[in-house]
C-alpha cells in the first residue's frame, strides 16, 4: 500500500499534468475561461469524492459522513470560484462594439 505521502505527490503531479494539457498549453482557452475550467474541474471531482465517502459510510462506517460533509465544502468551493470568475469575467461575453 502506497503512503500518504506517495499519494500526495502523484495527485500533484497529476494536477500539473492536466493543467498544462488542458489549460495552459491549450489554445482553446484564455487565462479567465482556463480559470473557470479548472474550478469546474474541482468542484467535478469534488462530486466524485463525495460519492465514494458515501459508499463508505453506507457499507457501515459511519464515521465517513464526516469526510462526505468536507468533500461538500469542496464542491461548494468550486461553484462559488466558478460564479465569481464567471462574474468578473463578464460571463463570458464578448466586448460590446464601442459607441460613436
Amino acid at each position: 500500500m502506497v503512503t500518504r505521502e506517495e499519494l500526495e505527490a502523484r495527485a500533484r503531479e497529476l494536477a500539473a499534468q492536466l493543467v498544462d494539457d488542458l489549460v495552459v498549453s491549450s489554445e482553446r482557452v484564455d487565462f479567465r475561461s482556463g480559470t473557470f475550467f479548472l474550478a469546474t474541474l474541482a468542484a467535478e471531482i469534488g462530486q466524485h469524492v463525495q460519492r465514494r465517502c458515501w459508499e463508505i459510510a453506507r457499507s457501515g462506517d459511519g464515521r465517513w459522513e464526516l469526510a462526505v460533509a468536507e468533500a461538500e465544502s469542496l464542491i461548494n468551493g468550486g461553484w462559488r470560484t466558478m460564479e465569481m470568475v464567471s462574474r468578473l469575467s463578464n460571463d463570458f461575453r464578448p466586448p460590446a462594439p464601442p459607441r460613436e
